[in-house]
């Protein structure tokens, strides 16, 4: 729908700017992954694009993994699992571009939110099943105690996913009324 050419830098621009962090801090912004996989499936669509960004956060954790103790405890035989997490917001993104109501809000943010629940459920299910942190804690035990990040989570993926349903609204106008 929209120019790759200018999509593409500015969503990997985007992951690579926030990626330091899940929820941010009062010097850097949180995570924008979640949006940026979902926006990537809206409006760039190829599975090419998809690779790129997947390439680009394993390169950003790898190179935190070196110096940051939380991102060397998430590099596990876990890690796997955000392949199928992000498919779900790209997926996600492909249905809302090929939607026809895809620029009203309500319909956006109830795909959006569905997407980001659905991811947030498969990042941690697999975290819990394959990352070797986890051997005496049960599957009930451990939802609960992840549960209180799942506000965070959505909430930060709210927060670009409301600026990226804003800047396709726009774009939109703009390739149906051009100058």
């Amino acid at each position: 729908m929209f120019s790759a050419r200018y999509i593409f830098p500015a969503l990997l621009t985007v992951l690579l700017a926030t990626r330091w962090g899940h929820f941010g801090t009062a010097l850097s912004l949180p995570d924008a992954s979640l949006a940026v996989f979902l926006l990537g499936g809206l409006w760039l669509g190829h599975w090419g694009f998809f690779a790129g960004l997947m390439a680009a956060a394993f390169g950003v954790d790898l190179a935190l993994a070196r110096g940051a103790t939380e991102a060397s405890w998430c590099l596990t035989p876990a890690y796997w699992g955000l392949v199928p997490t992000y498919a779900v917001l790209w997926l996600a993104g492909r249905w809302l571009a090929k939607a026809e109501r895809a620029r009203e809000a309500g319909l956006y943010t109830l795909v959006s939110v569905a997407a980001v629940s659905v991811a947030f459920v498969l990042s941690n299910v697999t975290f819990w099943a394959y990352s070797g942190h986890f051997a005496d804690m049960g599957a009930l035990e451990y939802a609960f105690s992840v549960a209180r990040y799942y506000p965070p989570y959505l909430g930060s993926a709210a927060l670009y996913l409301a600026l990226g349903w804003i800047v396709h609204h726009l774009l939109a106008m703009r390739q149906s009324h051009p100058a």
